[in-house]
C-alpha cells in the first residue's frame, strides 16, 4: 500500500468522523433530500477546486477564480439568448483563453503566480462590474423554465451534482494516467529536474491555468444559470473553501505531491462540517473558525506523520552496516 493510498485512507476516516457527528445530531443528513443538498451545496467549491488543485500540484497558484466564476456567471446570462448548451460552451471557450494566455505569460516572464492572478483577480472583478453595469443579471422571466433541467432530482443526484462527480474522475484519470497529467506532477516536485528530464515547462504551466479558468466558468455559469441570476461581486469567498479542500485532501503547497481523489474527500470533509454547523443554528462565523480548525489540525498532522517517518527512515538507514 502506497504512503498516497494511506493518507487518503485517513483522510475518508477523517471524513465519515466529521459526517457520523453530524448525522446523530441532525436526521436529514441521513435522508435522501439530505444528502442531495449536501451534493448540491458542494458543486461550486468543488468544480473550482479541481483547478485550483492541479495549479497547486505544478507548485503554482491560480488565486483570480473567484472572479473567474463571476466573470463567467453574468457571461452566461448574456449568452442565454442563444440558448443554454451554447452559453456553456462559449463561456467555457472564453475563460480556457483567458486561462491559457495567464498561463502562457507566468511562464514567458517567469512572474510569481500568485502575484500575476491576483492582478487578474482585480482586471476580472473590474470587467464584470463593467459588463453587468454593476446590476445583478437576470435570465428572461419568459425562458426561466429552461434552467428547470438544473434542478431535476434523480435519485440523490441533479445535473450539477452529476457534472461534479464526473469531472472529479476524468480530471483524476487526466492526472494519473497521461503524460500531460505527468508532466504537471513532474514540474511541481522539481522543477531543475523537471528541465534536465526533458518535460517542457510551457505546455502544462499554459494547461493548468487554462484548465483552471475553464473549471471556474464552468462552475460559475452552471449555478448562475440554475438561479436564474448573477452577480458581479458573487464566489467572493470560494477560493478559501477551494483552497481549504485542496489542502485538507493532500494537495502540498509545494507542489508535486497529492491527488484528485484527496481533493474530493477534503471536499465532503469542508462540506459536512459547514452544513452541519449551520442546520444546528450556530452562527456563521463557527462555520469559518471550524473549518480554520480543521485544515491547521491536518497539516500539523501530515507535518508530524512525515517528520516521524523520516527519523525512522533515518534511524534504519543509520542501523545498516557500511
Amino acid at each position: 500500500m502506497t504512503s498516497e493510498t494511506k493518507g487518503n485512507l485517513a483522510r475518508v476516516a477523517l471524513m465519515a468522523l466529521v459526517y457520523c457527528i453530524f448525522a446523530t445530531r441532525i436526521p436529514s443528513y441521513y435522508s435522501a433530500p439530505g444528502v442531495a443538498a449536501l451534493l448540491d451545496g458542494a458543486v461550486l467549491a468543488g468544480i473550482i477546486a479541481i483547478g485550483v488543485g492541479l495549479t497547486m500540484i505544478a507548485g503554482e497558484m491560480d488565486l483570480s477564480v473567484g472572479s473567474m466564476a463571476a466573470f463567467a456567471g453574468i457571461l452566461s446570462i448574456k449568452f442565454f439568448a442563444f440558448g443554454v448548451t451554447p452559453a456553456f460552451i462559449m463561456v467555457i471557450v472564453i475563460c480556457a483563453a483567458i486561462g491559457a494566455v495567464q498561463g502562457y505569460c507566468i511562464y514567458k516572464l517567469n512572474i510569481n503566480s500568485m502575484v500575476f492572478t491576483i492582478g487578474t483577480l482585480i482586471a476580472l472583478r473590474g470587467l464584470t462590474l463593467v459588463m453587468s453595469d454593476e446590476k445583478t443579471a437576470l435570465v428572461p422571466f419568459e425562458n426561466i423554465a429552461e434552467t428547470d433541467f438544473l434542478s431535476a432530482k434523480y435519485l440523490i443526484f441533479s445535473v450539477p451534482s452529476f457534472v461534479l462527480l464526473a469531472l472529479f474522475l476524468i480530471v483524476d484519470l487526466f492526472a494519473r494516467r497521461t503524460l500531460f497529467g505527468r508532466e504537471i506532477f513532474a514540474i511541481g516536485g522539481g522543477r531543475s529536474e523537471a528541465r534536465a528530464a526533458g518535460v517542457s515547462m510551457r505546455r502544462p504551466m499554459v494547461l493548468i491555468f487554462a484548465m483552471s479558468a475553464a473549471l471556474a466558468g464552468l462552475a460559475g455559469s452552471l449555478i448562475s444559470i440554475k438561479n436564474g441570476s448573477a452577480s458581479p461581486l458573487g464566489f467572493e469567498a470560494v477560493l478559501l473553501e477551494a483552497v481549504t479542500a485542496c489542502l485538507i485532501g493532500g494537495i502540498a503547497l509545494s507542489g508535486g505531491r497529492g491527488s484528485i481523489l484527496g481533493i474530493l474527500i477534503g471536499l465532503f470533509t469542508i462540506r459536512f462540517l459547514v452544513s452541519g454547523i449551520a442546520a444546528l443554528g450556530a452562527p456563521f462565523w463557527m462555520q469559518s473558525l471550524a473549518t480554520g480548525a480543521l485544515m491547521i489540525f491536518v497539516i500539523i498532522s501530515e507535518a508530524l506523520i512525515r517528520y516521524v517517518l523520516r527519523r525512522r527512515r533515518f534511524a534504519y538507514s543509520a542501523r545498516l552496516p557500511a
